[in-house]
């Protein structure tokens, strides 16, 4: 956890990303895409790569997010901006591993619904 978001006291959302179906190279670069369009939008985000099996020599197919509530709106656009920008891509969002979101082929007018999803408390 970013060390300014606790000494903010931000209440902090922590995120698992992850890709449906895609297949490990296709993980690892809607990975890659996602977390710098997420870093790019909004610097307060923190998003680690990890792998789902620690055998594996991948940069890692699932990310781990932690976003301020402030940053929710951001986020909730830059998953819909990847996810236009990447057709046929399929993410599952889970919270605390409660599943919060599953979507494929959004735009920016779904951002709305996005952000309500990740900004319910668990």
């Amino acid at each position: 956890m970013s060390q300014d978001m606790q000494k903010d006291g931000m209440s902090v959302g922590s995120f698992i990303v992850s890709f449906g179906d895609a297949s490990t190279a296709e993980g690892n670069q809607f990975a890659g895409t996602l977390a710098e369009t997420l870093r790019d939008l909004d610097p307060t985000i923190v998003v680690d790569r990890q792998r789902e099996r620690a055998d594996t020599q991948d940069f890692g197919a699932t990310l781990a997010v932690m976003a301020g509530t402030a940053a929710a709106t951001a986020l909730a656009k830059g998953i819909a901006a990847w996810l236009a920008r990447n057709s046929g891509a399929h993410i599952e969002i889970r919270r605390e591993g409660e599943v919060v979101l599953v979507a494929s082929h959004l735009d920016s007018k779904d951002v709305p619904r996005i952000a309500e999803a990740l900004s319910r408390k668990p």
